[in-house]
């Protein structure tokens, strides 16, 4: 593995320093432009722009109209982390199934937590890991209530049960948004049943979701209505500590 020479790392730790920096003052304020941000943190526009960006690519900062505050991701570094994992764990000892928290990043849901199901038999997704947002619960349960990620989705096929017709897409969303609650009928795993409800941020902005997921053997569409309430209880609670 290369090494950098100190005056190669140098910038490196530089920008590393200015990012933490910027990260630091969004965790005391509510939101900020970008003029308010570089005053406060002695922080070039030009360099903080290029700073904010990469934040935002990350999930860690978003972005309205010029107005900068902490992403999901970043939200995710506070205190209530240990509490959503302990929400979590609750959760999957209730329903005798795996619990996932993810985020939209990029147009796509990045796990941040699971529990996993004592199980033998359990299909689990690694923390980090993305997956599209038209062929998942959790995605589905986030496209409900903002369509506008829609704009310029690829519905690709990931098993035979995706969907990839925009408007049955669509009416599959409009029923998600009334009842509270999204399906995943083996869309992105084979074998697997899962169901999201939204999980609401800063200014009741859906951010998220939380899912319980199963193999079809145990966890079906049935079983699925059943533990529904339960599901929209945990994300709830889960909303109010990230607001």
């Amino acid at each position: 593995m290369p090494v950098l020479k100190d005056s190669q790392s140098r910038p490196s730790v530089k920008a590393l320093e200015r990012g933490l920096a910027v990260l630091d003052h969004l965790f005391t304020v509510p939101e900020e432009r970008l003029h308010e941000i570089a005053e406060k943190t002695d922080t070039p526009p030009s360099t903080l722009h290029r700073l904010l960006t990469v934040l935002e690519s990350h999930g860690y900062v978003t972005s309205s109209h010029g107005v900068y505050q902490l992403g999901t991701k970043g939200l995710w570094l506070t205190s209530s982390r240990e509490p959503i994992r302990q929400i979590l764990h609750e959760l999957s000892r209730d329903v005798g199934e795996t619990t996932n928290f993810a985020v939209v990043v990029q147009g796509e849901m990045e796990f941040l937590e699971r529990a996993v199901s004592d199980h033998p038999l359990s299909f689990v997704v690694s923390v980090g890991s993305r997956v599209p947002l038209h062929c998942s619960a959790m995605g589905k349960a986030v496209l409900a209530f903002r369509p506008e990620l829609l704009d310029g989705l690829t519905l690709e096929g990931v098993t035979s049960k995706s969907i990839t017709d925009p408007v049955e897409l669509k009416a599959e969303l409009e029923v998600a948004r009334h009842r509270g609650f999204s399906l995943d009928n083996e869309e992105y795993l084979e074998g697997v049943y899962c169901v999201a409800v939204p999980v609401f941020g800063r200014n009741q902005k859906v951010v998220g979701a939380v899912s319980i997921s199963g193999p079809v053997v145990r966890f079906s569409r049935d079983k699925a209505f059943q533990v529904a309430q339960r599901l929209k209880d945990v994300g709830d609670r889960i909303s109010r500590l990230l607001q």
